[in-house]
């Protein structure tokens, strides 16, 4: 309990209403680069990811293809 008798609060300095709308202002803007960044990322990942799954279908179809081939010459 005596310790709790020493705590010293300093008063609050007043924050400028100017000084606050600045750091909203630079905040937001921050904020709208780095979704647009996002969005230009996540069109190349999404461009990307469609290019790595056409190719994954474009090598079961060929590989089912060689398959069937070789077993259709092995029954000949």
């Amino acid at each position: 309990m005596a310790i709790a008798q020493h705590i010293k609060t300093r008063p609050q300095k007043r924050i400028d209403p100017h000084q606050q709308w600045k750091f909203l202002e630079s905040s937001a803007a921050t904020i709208h680069r780095l979704c647009r960044a996002c969005k230009a990322y996540a069109t190349v990942l999404s461009i990307m990811l469609l290019t790595f799954a056409s190719l994954g279908f474009l090598y079961i179809h060929w590989s089912g293809r060689t398959l069937l081939s070789a077993r259709q010459n092995k029954k000949c």
